[in-house]
This record gives C-alpha cells, sequence and structure tokens, in this order.
C-alpha cells in the first residue's frame, strides 16, 4: 500500500501538468544567412559570401510551399538574406529577400 504512495506521488506533477515524459524536439531557431545566389530552382536555392579574411561560404537551402519568396522570383546573381532553420538532413530555408543592388558611387 506504501509502495503505490509513493509511486503517486512521483507521477502526480506528470498527470497534473499533462505533460508526456518523452516529449517531441523543439523545432531549431531561425537563422540568417546573406549573400550571392549562385543557383536556384523550385527546389532549392544556393547561396555563396565572401567574408575578408575568411574562405568564401556555400550554403544550399531548400524550398518548400511555406517559404516566403520575392514576388518577382530569385534570380541568379542577386543578393539576398535567407532566414532557415537547420535540420539535421537539410537546411529548410523560411523566408528570401533580394536585396538592392550595391552600388557605389564615386564623389568628386
Amino acid at each position: 500500500m506504501k509502495r503505490r504512495q509513493v509511486l503517486g506521488s512521483l507521477f502526480a506533477p506528470l498527470l497534473l501538468f499533462g505533460q508526456d515524459p518523452v516529449a517531441p524536439p523543439k523545432p531549431p531557431k531561425p537563422q540568417f544567412f546573406a549573400g550571392q545566389v549562385i543557383e536556384a530552382d523550385a527546389e532549392h536555392v544556393k547561396v555563396t559570401r565572401n567574408l575578408v579574411g575568411r574562405p568564401p561560404e556555400t550554403h544550399i537551402f531548400a524550398l518548400d510551399g511555406k517559404t516566403k519568396t520575392p514576388k518577382g522570383g530569385i534570380k541568379v546573381k542577386s543578393r539576398v538574406t535567407v532566414r532557415y532553420e537547420h535540420w539535421p538532413e537539410r537546411d529548410l530555408a523560411l523566408e528570401i529577400q533580394v536585396r538592392p543592388p550595391n552600388h557605389t558611387q564615386k564623389t568628386t
């Protein structure tokens, strides 16, 4: 009888809060990557960036039906910022924003 009371007191908090002892994994936090598009199609976008003092980085982002993309589409050589989630099997793009071209003006 005492054994049931002890077990009941151990599992009571789980029953009160309705939490499953084995919870599903949390989705990863969104991350950002900015660079230039070198490849794009309906299923993925390949973006590269060059930072001073570092080797070039290239990321491939998967696209799905929920990915927010610009109305005009994504063109090669356009500058973009990608908001994505890193999953073990792939990087999933959540949103892609096209940035204006980087034009520098000379002043004389």
